[in-house]
C-alpha cells in the first residue's frame, strides 16, 4: 500500500513482506527469495537494513550487508552483527557503490 500510495511500485521488481517467504528475518529466506526472483546469486546482492535482524539475514544468505543509522539500529550493534558497511543515511548508499 505504501509503494502504491507514493507511486513507488514501478521502482521495485520484487517486494517481500513477513508473509512472502517461508521464514522471516533473521532467517535468510527473505533475502534468498528476492535473489531467486531477480535471478541474481545472493552473493551479488546487498541487504540494507537498520537492525541487527536485517544484518543477520543478509549475512546468512551470503549477501553483502549495509547498516543504516537513520532507523532503529545503533552503530555498535550493527558493527557487532557484522555489517560490511554502516551509513548515517540510506541515501549515502549510492556513494558507497561508486
Amino acid at each position: 500500500a505504501f509503494l502504491d500510495q507514493f507511486e513507488l511500485r514501478p521502482y521495485f521488481k520484487v517486494v517481500v513482506s513477513a508473509l512472502t517467504a517461508p521464514r522471516i528475518k533473521p532467517h535468510p529466506a527473505p533475502v534468498l527469495y528476492v535473489a531467486e526472483r531477480l535471478g541474481v546469486p545472493a552473493v551479488n546482492c546487498v541487504m540494507v537494513g537498520d537492525t541487527t535482524v536485517d544484518i543477520h539475514a543478509g549475512r546468512r544468505a551470503g549477501a553483502q550487508t549495509v547498516g543504516v543509522l537513520c532507523g532503529f539500529g545503533e552503530r555498535d550493534e550493527l558493527e557487532q552483527a557484522g555489517a560490511h558497511a554502516i551509513l548515517d543515511r540510506t541515501a549515502q548508499l549510492g556513494e558507497l557503490l561508486l
